[in-house]
C-alpha cells in the first residue's frame, strides 16, 4: 500500500493496482505467514514415515495381513501423489505386503473418473506398473455397509476395497476446507471413497449447521461435518494410517504420517500457523486477492469464502483474480435469466437451499453454490475483477458484478459505499479468518 494505492497479486508473477476512494480508510492488511524456505520433498516424506505420530512405523503397522489399499487424492487436489506413493509402497513391502496384494484406490468422491493418462501422470509410471489401480465407484455393488456413526447416525457406505483390506493408507493433503475445516485425515474415506448416502446426508447446511459462509480452519471440536468424517473413517477400525502433505496451499510445507486423528491434528496446527489471520473486527469493505488460488474462477471462489468472515453484514466484498484458465470446473446452469438476480436477493436462504439440488448435479457442488449465494446475499454487493471469459453472464444473473478494468470497479465501489473501513487480504487463497 502506497498512499491510497493497494497492490494485489495478478496471476503468477504480476500485480494490479486499485486506487481507493478518498472516503475509504485501509484499516489493516492481513498477510499469511508463508514460509520462505520449504523442505526438500523427498526428504520430508522420508522424515514423516520414519517418525509417525500416534502409530508404529508403517513397515510395522502393516504386518496385520497380506493386503493393503492405498487411497490417493484425485486430480482436483495438488497433493504430490507420485512422490508420496513409492515410499509408501516400500514401507508396505517391508511389512511383508507384496505388490500383488496392494490396490491404489483413487478418492474421486463425486468427481469424474480419471483417465488412464491422468492416472499415469498422477501416480507415476512405476507405481502404475507395480500395483492394481482403481477409480472409486459409488455404484452399490462396489460398496460395503459399515453401519452408522455413533453421534449423528450417518449411514456409512465405503468402497469394498477399503473394507476388505488388512491395512488402509490414506495419501492426502491438509489445506483449508470450506466444509470440513481442513482437508486430509479420514476425508479420503468420506466422501473420498464413500457411497451416495453419507455424501448426501452430510453435504448440506441442515446437517453442517455452519457458523460462517465457510468453515475453513474451523477447529475439529466445533465442526459437525469433520466429526461425521472422522466417525465414518473410524468405523473401519484401527487399520488406517495416513500420509498427508501440508500445503500452503500449493507448495508442500510439511508431511505428517501416522494416526488419522493425531497426525492430522499435528498437520492442521502447522497449516494454521501459516494461514490463520486475525482482523481487529469486521469491516465495511473486504478486498480479497485470490492468490495463489487464482488459476480459475472455481478455485478463486474458495479464497472468497475464506475471507468473507471479515465482512460486516451489509458490507461490500471485492474480489481480485486473474483466473487465466477461465471458469474452471465450475458447473452452472446453461441458462439463467436476469430475473433470477432480484429473486435470489430477496428469497429466503432456506428456500434457495431446498431448491438448489434441482439445478446442481452433486451434493458437494450444491454446498459450494449455497456458499456463493450466501456471500451474494450477505452484503451490499460483490464486485469481481477478472479477465474476460465466457460464462460470466450466468454469475451476473446470480448477483455478482464483474469488471475487467480496475478504475471501473472502484468507481462502482465508491458509488455503493462512499465512506468505509477496509480490510485487505492480498493472498486470501493462502489464509482464513481465525476462529478464536
Amino acid at each position: 500500500m502506497t498512499g491510497r494505492k493497494l497492490r494485489l497479486p495478478w496471476g503468477h508473477d504480476d500485480e494490479i493496482e486499485l486506487n481507493l476512494p478518498p472516503g475509504w480508510r485501509l484499516r489493516e492488511t492481513l498477510i499469511p505467514n508463508r514460509p520462505e524456505r520449504l523442505p526438500e520433498l523427498r526428504e520430508e516424506i522420508e522424515r514423516a514415515l520414519a517418525n509417525p505420530i500416534g502409530q508404529p512405523r508403517l513397515s510395522e503397522f502393516a504386518r496385520r495381513g497380506p493386503t493393503a489399499c492405498v487411497v490417493v487424492d484425485d486430480r482436483t487436489r495438488p497433493t504430490p501423489v507420485a512422490a508420496m506413493l513409492l515410499p509408501v509402497l516400500r514401507e508396505l513391502n517391508a511389512a511383508g505386503v507384496a505388490d500383488s496384494g496392494i490396490t491404489a484406490l483413487v478418492a474421486l468422491g463425486t468427481h469424474r473418473e480419471m483417465t488412464p493418462a491422468e492416472l499415469a501422470a498422477r501416480l507415476g509410471p512405476e507405481a502404475m506398473a507395480r500395483v492394481r489401480v482403481v477409480n472409486h465407484s459409488m455404484d452399490p455393488p462396489a460398496l460395503a455397509d459399515l453401519g452408522r456413526t455413533p453421534t449423528d447416525g450417518v449411514h456409512v457406505t465405503l468402497n469394498r476395497l477399503v473394507a476388505q483390506a488388512d491395512t488402509v493408507v490414506l495419501i492426502g493433503c491438509i489445506e483449508a476446507h470450506e466444509q470440513a475445516g481442513f482437508g486430509g485425515g479420514y476425508k479420503n474415506l468420506m466422501p473420498g471413497v464413500a457411497g451416495w448416502e453419507p455424501v448426501r446426508g452430510t453435504h448440506n447446511a441442515a446437517f453442517q449447521k455452519p457458523e460462517r459462509i465457510s468453515s475453513a480452519g474451523m477447529p475439529r471440536s466445533r465442526c459437525r461435518f469433520r466429526r461425521a468424517v472422522d466417525e465414518s473413517g473410524a468405523l473401519l477400525g484401527p487399520k488406517v494410517f495416513i500420509v498427508n502433505a501440508v500445503l500452503d496451499p500449493v507448495r508442500v510445507m510439511a508431511v505428517v504420517a501416522g494416526d488419522p486423528i493425531a497426525a492430522h491434528e499435528a498437520g492442521t496446527k502447522v497449516y494454521a500457523g501459516m494461514a490463520a489471520v486475525r482482523p481487529s473486527g469486521p469491516a465495511d469493505v473486504v478486498i480479497a486477492g485470490s492468490s495463489p488460488l487464482d488459476l480459475d474462477l472455481r478455485v478463486s471462489f474458495k479464497a472468497c469464502f475464506n475471507a468473507a468472515a471479515a465482512l460486516k453484514p451489509g458490507g461490500l466484498f471485492i474480489s481480485v483474480s486473474k483466473a487465466p484458465e477461465g471458469m474452471g470446473d465450475l458447473r452452472m446452469p446453461k441458462r439463467l435469466l436476469p430475473i433470477a438476480r432480484p429473486i435470489i436477493r430477496r428469497a429466503p436462504l432456506g428456500l434457495i437451499e431446498r431448491t438448489s439440488g434441482r439445478f446442481v448435479p452433486t451434493p458437494d457442488q450444491a454446498a459450494g453454490t449455497i456458499s456463493l449465494l450466501k456471500l451474494i446475499k450477505a452484503g451490499r454487493g460483490w464486485l469481481f475483477l477478472t479477465e474476460k471469459m465466457d460464462g460470466l453472464n450466468i454469475l451476473t444473473n446470480c448477483g455478482l458484478d464483474f469488471f475487467h478494468d480496475p478504475a471501473a470497479l472502484m468507481a462502482r465501489a465508491e458509488a455503493l459505499m462512499s465512506e468505509a473501513e477496509v480490510v485487505a487480504l492480498p493472498r486470501a487463497g493462502a489464509s482464513y479468518i481465525a476462529w478464536e
